[in-house]
């Protein structure tokens, strides 16, 4: 069973007055749900945003206006509404680094019966900008927009390992106050992981996140070195083997990370 992260506080390094409050709250609400956008109560969501109850009760049913969640009036829970696509809609149109990407994309999921993304750092996670996959692949559900973590997962490790020194362990310590007393263990395979990429070029997750799956990821970056975005390739254990990922998808993976930035020189 894999354990979703819990959203942060909502009030948490909110220090700046010009922030608004009610707003940065609304946002986090919607931030609660997972990729399989699965209903929750107005409890749940208190419990994970250290709100009170009266609070969440009115940004819930402010949101559910507004049509970014839809009430389910048998159960009391809330789900993500249509409204919520409208939100990043228009950012992922912008993006012309996916329709530079995706041919190279497809034709590694394709080869690999495996699932191919291309996502990019959000604060201590990566989210997905675009995917390509296999019927295979379908047994892990994340698509457009999932989050991912960045310490634990392929992808996230590759753009941590591509990051200068001094910025990559300033990321580090943010990431170590989520995980608490756990960090120890992590830190310990994170930054195993981020040696493997600095000697390989890639990064490996071998069951870290998703204990059924395994993954790489490659940074693709800009002509300083510097990552702008990252592709994975990942799946089930029974398929995607940690031995096929450094024999054969790994370096393929990296080929492909490289040529999808030598194409996009210039808008990184």
């Amino acid at each position: 069973m894999v354990k979703r992260k819990e959203a942060p506080p909502a009030e948490s390094g909110l220090k700046d007055y010009r922030i608004n409050s009610g707003l940065s709250r609304g946002l986090a609400v919607l931030k609660v749900f997972g990729p399989d956008n699965r209903p929750i109560s107005n409890a749940e969501i208190a419990s994970r945003l250290s709100l009170s109850k009266a609070t969440v009760s009115r940004l819930t049913f402010t949101l559910l206006e507004l049509g970014y969640l839809v009430h389910d009036e048998a159960s009391g829970r809330y789900a993500l509404g249509p409204a919520v696509l409208t939100l990043g809609y228009d950012v992922l149109a912008q993006m012309e680094i996916r329709d530079i990407a995706r041919p190279y994309m497809q034709e590694l999921a394709e080869y690999a019966d495996a699932s191919v993304y291309l996502g990019c750092a959000n604060g201590n996670e990566v989210i997905y900008v675009d995917a390509c996959r296999t019927p295979a692949s379908m047994a892990i559900r994340l698509g457009v927009g999932s989050r991912i973590p960045m310490a634990s997962t392929g992808m996230g490790r590759a753009i941590l390992a591509a990051l200068p020194a001094v910025e990559r362990e300033a990321k580090l310590a943010e990431i170590a106050k989520e995980y608490g007393d756990d960090w120890s263990r992590v830190e310990a395979s994170t930054r195993e992981a981020i040696k493997f990429a600095h000697e390989h070029g890639y990064a490996l997750s071998d069951g870290d996140w998703i204990a059924e799956a395994n993954s790489a990821g490659a940074a693709v970056c800009r002509e300083d070195g510097y990552p702008v975005y990252a592709i994975n390739v990942g799946g089930l254990r029974s398929i995607v083997t940690t031995e096929r990922l450094k024999t054969d998808l790994a370096p393929r993976l990296l080929k492909v990370s490289q040529q999808i930035a030598k194409v996009a020189r210039g808008m990184l």
